[in-house]
Order: C-alpha cells, then structure tokens, then sequence
C-alpha cells in the first residue's frame, strides 16, 4: 500500500496547476480514487462522456501478467492508468510514456508523494520510429493514442484513410516485438478530427471490422473484447462481447451484413468514445 509523503494541500494545488495546462490534451484524465480520497483533490471527468475508472477495472481485472511484470503506458497522460496499476500492483513496475512536460510532472510528483517506487517516467517519444527504441514489455497500454498519427505525431502520414489504416498496422505490427501483450482502443476520426472519419460515425458494426482487422492484419489475437453499457443504476460498465463474436473477429468471420450489437445484446451509447472497443490481445505466435 503507497503512502502520502508529502503534505496533502502542497501536493493538491501542484497537481491542480499542471492538470490545466491548457495543451490539446490538457483536462483529459480522471485523477485516481486513492489519490482524491487522500488529498480530497480531483478532477472530475463526467462519466457519461469518457469513463476512465470503467476501463481501468476491465482491464486490470483481464490482463494475464505474473507477479513481477513491466508495463509500458503510451501516452500517458496525468497518469490515471499508470497510478492506479503501480497503487494496486506494487510489484508490477509501469513506465508512462508522456511527451507533455506538465503531464509528465503530473505523473512524477505523484509517484513521489505516494511512494510509487515502481513508477518510472519517459519523455519518450512512441511515433513510428520510437517503438524501436521501446524495451520489451509484459504489456502495453495504447489507449486513444495511435489515432492521432498525421497530426501529433508522423506528420508526414498523407491525409487519408488508406494510408492511415496501413499505417496502423505497421505500427501494431512494429510494437509486437516490444510486448507481449496489447491493451487497445482508438478513435474513428482520424486526428479526433470529425471530419476525417475513418468509418461513419453510427456504425458500430464497422468499427468493429475494421479494428479487428487492423489487429489481425498486425498479428495481434484478442483475448477480450469489451464495450461500454449502462448498469440498471445508469452507471457505466464494461462488459465483454460474446465470445463466438469475437472468435469471429480474430479469424476474419464478421459479415458485412451481420448486427453485431443486436446479437450481442449490447446498447448502443450516443458518444463516438464509449462506441470504441476496448481490446486485450496477445501476440498471435502463428503470425510472424
């Protein structure tokens, strides 16, 4: 269990000031329940719009890691899957990767206040070229990044879908040789540009084509697959897809014409970000 080691009201009020540092992804992340109940500091992200703490929980709750397993968080942000995984695994060892200064300080100051040991930070770049510089992991956490490729990051990527979406698989198919495991989700505009949509935006059975493509294409096999929906109390959850849907995905089944969310029972949420799968894959050994 981490312990404050710094005063509670310090530490608050820096946090408060590096979270609103007014860049693209300023005001992005929740902050973690441990550190608010501690400090009585957060930073509240309505969760009908992002859940963070619902993807947290599906995935922890999935990953298949030992006891002593390293995990690369790419684009990390203020941390909130970096400092919930190093409070909850202590003997896990997590490096953020976050090329924002601020956000990058965010991570450190809270490592250090709550005696996170296992917590290393990188101001590293993870474009393209980065991954070969990426030492192996467990597991990689690579959640809403990779679609801004063209924009934050491999600004030379030619402004289009084709060329994004092979991007895309080269760039998953790269970091194989890196992890072991994938944590994974993306956003359908390209650059979260709404007017560069990679699929429309209502078609969640396209979504889930092209991102089980994508990953398949890369040599990537799903072990879970989930999506958020709403519990009988209006909170958000994540729940897994039947597994003969996904089984569909990983070898290349899914129909055009099939209704996947009907056949899995699933609700439909209105904001493109909840309609995003939320994927663990693990390298796919036949696929080299």
């Amino acid at each position: 269990m981490s312990t404050l080691t710094v005063p509670d009201a310090t530490l608050a009020a820096r946090l408060h000031q590096l979270y609103h540092d007014q860049s693209k992804h300023s005001v992005y992340q929740s902050v973690p329940a441990f550190i608010a109940r501690a400090l009585g500091y957060q930073e509240e992200i309505h969760s009908l719009w992002r859940s963070d703490a619902p993807r947290y929980d599906y995935l922890a709750a999935r990953l298949d890691l030992s006891a002593e397993a390293t995990i690369a968080d790419v684009g990390a942000n203020t941390g909130f899957f970096t400092l919930n995984l190093a409070h909850a695994f202590p003997h896990w060892r997590v490096e953020a990767y976050e090329l924002n200064p601020r956000h990058a300080e965010f991570i450190r100051l809270t490592a250090e206040g709550f005696g996170l040991a296992s917590v290393t930070v990188r101001s590293q770049s993870c474009d393209f070229a980065g991954l070969e510089r990426l030492p192996r992991f467990d597991a990689v956490l690579l959640l809403n990044v990779v679609h801004h490729a063209g924009f934050d990051f491999d600004r030379e990527l030619p402004d289009d879908n084709a060329a994004y979406t092979r991007y895309i698989i080269a760039y998953l198919q790269r970091l194989r040789a890196h992890a072991r495991q994938l944590v994974f989700q993306i956003g359908s505009n390209r650059g979260g540009d709404k007017s560069r949509p990679v699929h429309p935006r209502d078609d969640d059975n396209q979504r889930l084509r092209w991102t089980s493509d994508v990953l398949r294409a890369a040599g990537w096999r799903m072990s879970a697959l989930g999506y958020a929906q709403l519990d009988d109390a209006g909170a958000v959850v994540f729940r897994d897809a039947p597994d003969a849907l996904r089984e569909r995905a990983n070898t290349g089944a899914l129909a055009e014409s099939e209704n996947f969310f009907a056949e899995a029972k699933l609700n439909r949420f209105p904001g493109e970000f909840h309609r995003r799968p939320l994927v663990i894959a693990s390298a796919d050994e036949g696929n080299t």
